[in-house]
């Protein structure tokens, strides 16, 4: 490949020679390969190694995050972005190179997960991106892991949520999961939800869940919703309006 200086940009194809433009506005030029690459090329040729690898790598974490998606399933129908399925293989790629006791092409999920800095890069994350806690919620939430409870106390709603247009009432749910991500099962237990209405007093709102069995990475979530009173039902507001964030990342 070799760049071309010239007081025009070209690209296209001039016989074997084809001629593009990166990103960046650079323009170069290389030879047409001859012949389509073929599997058992692709396989044997070392100069594909770390695109092998990296594609084993996300393969791996693309699976692992069939089960993440699971954890709170409850919540993501309701609070999600469409981004949200790419960004939890993205989180978990990242996750994965925290392994160092392996290779590249080798390192796992599980072994990046005993990592502090893997646990850390759970630490709020969002289901929707659009609407992340600390925008919707403008004070700060407790957790108290020894009695799995969740406190937000001198909670004004009207004042402290970031209210959709449409919305007149707001849930609050709290959820712990244990997921066993090496052997790919988990259960969740929810605590539960706490309806209030836009005009709702001072109050210290108090979500408690019971203790998931099992022993592996405990993951705390939290849920608020915006909903519609319509007659005597809630409507949740679209997706986008809502929220569900991993507020604490524990390993009992």
């Amino acid at each position: 490949m070799a760049k071309i200086t010239a007081p025009f940009l070209i690209q296209g194809t001039i016989d074997n020679l084809n001629f593009f433009v990166t990103a960046e506005g650079k323009n170069y030029v290389r030879l047409k390969r001859e012949g389509s690459l073929t599997t058992e090329e692709f396989n044997n040729n070392p100069i594909y190694d770390r695109i092998r690898n990296h594609g084993k790598e996300f393969g791996h974490c693309v699976n692992k995050s069939k089960i993440f998606r699971q954890l709170t399933h409850h919540f993501n129908k309701v609070a999600k972005d469409g981004s949200y399925a790419g960004r939890v293989n993205k989180l978990l790629f990242e996750i994965i190179k925290e392994d160092i006791t392996q290779p590249i092409g080798e390192r796992t999920l599980t072994q990046g997960l005993k990592t502090n800095a893997g646990k850390e890069a759970l630490l709020f994350f969002e289901s929707n991106k659009l609407r992340p806690l600390r925008h919707v919620l403008e004070i700060k939430e407790f957790w108290e892991q020894e009695s799995y409870t969740l406190k937000i106390p001198d909670l004004l709603v009207k004042e402290h949520l970031d209210w959709p247009k449409e919305a007149t009432h707001v849930h609050f749910t709290a959820a712990t999961a244990n997921w066993d991500f090496e052997n790919d099962t988990f259960n969740t237990s929810y605590s539960k939800t706490t309806i209030l209405e836009k005009e709702s007093l001072l109050q210290t709102l108090i979500l408690t869940n019971s203790r998931p069995s099992g022993n592996h990475l405990h993951l705390t979530f939290l849920f608020i919703g915006f909903a519609k009173k319509e007659r005597n039902k809630y409507n949740f507001l679209h997706r986008k309006y809502n929220t569900t964030s991993i507020i604490n990342v524990c390993a009992p």
